[in-house]
């Protein structure tokens, strides 16, 4: 028993020390007892605590949002990876606050993203402790921190993508079977369940991959099988979202997030930076250091020289050497899709990062203990880890210390309302009641509003015609959300005449007014309803009804999602 119990210590340690690394990390927003409020954090809390709400109330309305963004019953979750809205629910639901919330999501990311990026050097036969420090340097950078300090969901990419390119190392290492499909299709579906984006830059990520694997498989007909069925599979278990969006785009015609300039947000060197568009000279030596190593002597590994020459390609049309601004030219919906080159850096570090944990274990393992190139090697990884740990520590460090002060909406944009109070707004980060923040703290988000055709053309303006047609007008209406998803408004008219409602309406929506459907309505710019009003108490109640097919649909994926965690399950327990 004690031996059992030795061995168990030993084979957890990794991971007990990359959750001190994630403490960490995380220890100055510990300390201040602070919540850091970024860029996208307002507009995914609303999400969570739509979610949250529809699980407490056991009133669940896939579509419409009825609990947040103004109660204006316009879709996000649906078209925005709904699985990944309820399991935070979930999260906030325990954590009951903002702040706890916080604490739990950031030490779950920085774990899921250790973690990987471990497993993927120890795949590649690299010495633990390279391991392990690899690990660390990659939690410090990039788009992982970003979770914590902005609520980017880029960042969920970024803890996954380890496990990419762990799918892609199986593609060539195995010969006998070079891709499970249990484990392509679970990857692929958790990503298209909490980032499509990310999804998008997997699949392509694996295309070189699966090209090598089939050169060097035993079987190419039992690979191409197995990816059949991995694409088959994630379909299916994917449905969910796919088929909110087709149905969505069918028939409205939908806002585009908004454009960026690709150029600006393209990475960039610099002195000690690491954050998601700067890339610190420590990392660019190990990086250029790393490519010259494998191209010295390509026949060496060719797996290191692959995944270095995959990797290093992607960090180039990632930066600004990428010609961006004729890219953004010739390619316009790159702006609002892909936004921001940098993103694409969440599939070159875990491949360049992976090669490093190569070369150093290969150089340790075939130089005398005292050479320069032993000593070196040992040594610049955890002066690495310190160059990098650093600079992420302040900027933490500098973000919390914001709560504290005046600044500490300074890093929120769009937003339409704020509170003056700003004591009022840290205590509703505190409080088990997390809607005190989200009306404190309004943001005008255009995301996936309707746009009727008459207004399609003009896109740059949504975000204020949000602003002065919901968020300014909602607060003269008293809402209710009744049972089976239906949102209820009430209001008193002085006199009888048209009144635009604070509501989103799309092609799918029923509306009934004073207790009659109505079928024929003007819309607005983002699709608010003009009716009529009569003088006195009036009442407008706004439901969402999905076409028959997706319902099918739905059912399809409900039956399909309990026979995979049924023979997962299964799986799990045969392969134990």
């Amino acid at each position: 028993m004690k031996e059992k119990t030795i061995k168990l210590l030993e084979r957890g340690l990794p991971y007990y020390i990359i959750i001190t690394m994630s403490c960490l990390i995380i220890l100055p927003q510990i300390i201040s007892h602070g919540v850091i409020l970024g860029t996208d954090s307002i507009f995914h809390f609303n999400r969570f605590y739509e979610a949250t709400q529809q699980i407490q109330h056991w009133n669940f309305s896939y579509f419409q949002s009825n609990y947040s963004f103004q109660q204006s019953g316009r879709i996000i979750n649906a078209t925005y990876c709904p699985l990944f809205a309820y399991f935070n629910a979930i999260i906030l639901l325990l954590a009951r606050s903002w702040y706890r919330y916080q604490i739990i999501t950031n030490l779950l990311i920085y774990f899921i993203g250790g973690t990987g990026m471990y497993k993927l050097c120890i795949k590649l036969h690299s010495k633990q402790s390279i391991a392990l420090i690899i690990a660390f340097i990659y939690m410090n950078i990039g788009w992982l921190p970003r979770w914590e300090l902005a609520q980017n969901m880029n960042a969920w990419g970024a803890a996954l993508s380890p496990y990419m390119v762990i799918c892609g190392i199986r593609m060539i290492q195995n010969r006998k079977q070079p891709i499970n499909a249990l484990q392509l299709i679970t990857l692929m579906t958790v990503i298209m369940q909490i980032h499509l984006l990310s999804s998008v830059f997997f699949a392509v990520a694996l295309i070189p991959f699966f090209i090598a694997g089939l050169i060097y498989s035993n079987n190419p007909r039992l690979m191409w099988t197995e990816l059949i069925k991995a694409v088959i599979g994630t379909i299916i278990l994917t449905a969910n979202v796919w088929g909110a969006l087709l149905m969505i785009n069918l028939n409205n015609h939908i806002a585009y997030p908004a454009n960026f300039s690709l150029l600006a947000n393209a990475l960039r060197p610099a002195i000690f930076s690491n954050n998601r568009r700067f890339l610190a000279f420590p990392i660019c030596f190990l990086f250029i250091a790393q490519l010259v190593f494998v191209i010295r002597k390509p026949r060496r590994s060719f797996l290191n020289t692959f995944i270095t020459s995959w990797g290093s390609l992607i960090l180039i049309l990632s930066s600004v050497i990428t010609p961006w601004r004729k890219l953004q030219q010739w390619l316009p919906f790159l702006s609002h899709t892909l936004q921001f080159p940098s993103r694409l850096t969440i599939i070159a570090y875990p491949l360049l990062f992976a090669g490093i944990a190569m070369t150093v274990t290969a150089i340790i393992n075939s130089t005398p203990k005292y050479s320069l190139s032993h000593i070196s090697s040992i040594g610049i990884l955890p002066a690495t880890l310190l160059l990098v740990f650093i600079p992420t520590n302040i900027t933490i460090s500098r973000e919390t210390a914001n709560y504290h002060s005046d600044a500490l909406l300074a890093n929120l944009s769009a937003l339409s309302n704020a509170s003056t109070n700003k004591e009022a707004i840290r205590y509703s980060t505190q409080s088990s009641h997390p809607e005190q923040l989200l009306s404190l703290v309004e943001k005008r988000s255009p995301d996936y509003l309707p746009l009727p055709s008459n207004y399609a053309g003009d896109k740059s303006k949504h975000s204020y015609d949000y602003q002065f047609q919901i968020i300014e007008d909602t607060k003269n209406f008293h809402h209710t959300v009744l049972k089976g998803g239906k949102l209820k408004l009430t209001w008193t008219a002085n006199h009888s005449g048209t009144q635009r409602l604070p509501l989103i309406t799309y092609h799918e929506s029923i509306l009934t007014v004073n207790g009659k459907k109505v079928t024929h309505y003007q819309r607005s710019s983002i699709g608010a309803p003009y009716i009529h009003e009569r003088q006195g108490v009036n009442t407008a109640t706004l439901k969402f009804k999905p076409a028959s097919w997706f319902n099918y649909l739905l059912a399809i994926w409900i039956i399909s999602s309990i026979l995979y965690w049924i023979y997962g399950g299964y799986y799990l327990y045969k392969k134990k």
